[in-house]
């Protein structure tokens, strides 16, 4: 029996599987009564995009007190009294000042992933599903890292540590470090988001292997478990290189002087644990919000075929 949050899931999955088709069929009509002809085969490989785009967009809008509460907790050096419960009663509704650049780059960083995963799945058919996630994941996370994800958390960390607007807080990391202080933090980010990717896809992959090793749709439980197992082990395994990545996008970024120098500085001063600061919180979106990823691209992947086959 499907649980209440699986088909709430399930439905806005579904509603907008059934909005993409919709589009889809107009275009198709639209073309015929131009007289020209209308490949469905075509459209196939657009369909991991949608899903992608779709199923990050569904996830972090959901979540994103989660990440605001990681950031806080990884960003806090010197309070050791710091109480995440008081200073969220205190913020109230502004938690949600990062959330503008995450609602912008998180669905592009979505359609970018699923599209390297979709790309390597067709390329490399035949091949072990360890491998073909790992290719997916590192080339996902390399990609996402460069185009989009290292402006995003650069802007997003900066307006949590700052308590400043979007655009206020825009113009104030352009005009004082210029553009290139959008990609502060690039490698760990790199080194973060294709750890994150490699590692989830290789979860999930063999994970589908076993569940439905004669390749048949997975179960929206299916999805939403195999999406939540590859979420948990993936963040424990590279919360340091997170860690890293926000102290180096936030305020008192300049202190460091690389990945290293961050690593070595926050272990000198507040002790190896202090790479995982924010563990619990980041497990706490990353978890379902990975199920609720793999969950909607599934749902989403699946409809939008069965749009395209009809």
């Amino acid at each position: 029996m499907s649980t209440p949050i699986e088909m709430v899931l399930r439905r806005q999955a579904s509603r907008r599987a059934t909005q993409a088709g919709k589009v889809i069929q107009k275009e198709a009509r639209a073309l015929r009564e131009r007289g020209l002809p209308f490949n469905k085969k075509r459209l196939l490989p657009f369909i991991a995009p949608i899903a992608g785009f779709s199923s990050a967009f569904l996830e972090i809008s959901i979540l994103f007190p989660m990440e605001y509460c990681k950031v806080q907790l990884q960003l806090n050096r010197k309070n050791k009294d710091f109480k995440l419960g008081s200073h969220l009663r205190s913020r109230g509704l502004k938690i949600y000042q990062g959330l503008p650049p995450m609602l912008i780059g998180a669905p592009i960083q979505g359609l970018l992933r699923f599209s390297c995963l979709d790309f390597f799945a067709r390329q490399f058919s035949g091949m072990n599903p360890v491998l073909s996630g790992l290719f997916a994941g590192c080339a996902a996370g390399v990609l996402e890292s460069v185009l989009v994800v290292t402006p995003m958390e650069t802007v997003k960390t900066k307006l949590i540590d700052s308590n400043k607007g979007l655009l206020e807080g825009v113009k104030y990391i352009v005009g004082k470090h210029g553009v290139r202080g959008l990609y502060n933090g690039l490698a760990p980010t790199i080194l973060k988001s294709s750890s994150n990717q490699g590692l989830r896809f290789i979860i999930y992959n063999t994970y589908k292997s076993i569940v439905a090793p004669e390749g048949q749709q997975l179960s929206a439980m299916q999805s939403l478990s195999g999406g939540m197992l590859a979420g948990v082990l993936g963040c424990y395994a590279n919360t340091p290189f997170d860690t890293i990545k926000s102290r180096m996008q936030g305020m008192e970024g300049a202190r460091y002087n690389g990945v290293l120098h961050c690593a070595k500085t926050m272990i000198k001063e507040e002790g190896a644990l202090s790479l995982y600061k924010g563990v619990l919180m980041r497990a706490a979106r990353v978890v379902p919000g990975q199920g609720i990823i793999f969950l909607a691209y599934d749902q989403l992947s699946d409809g939008l075929t069965r749009v395209l086959e009809a």
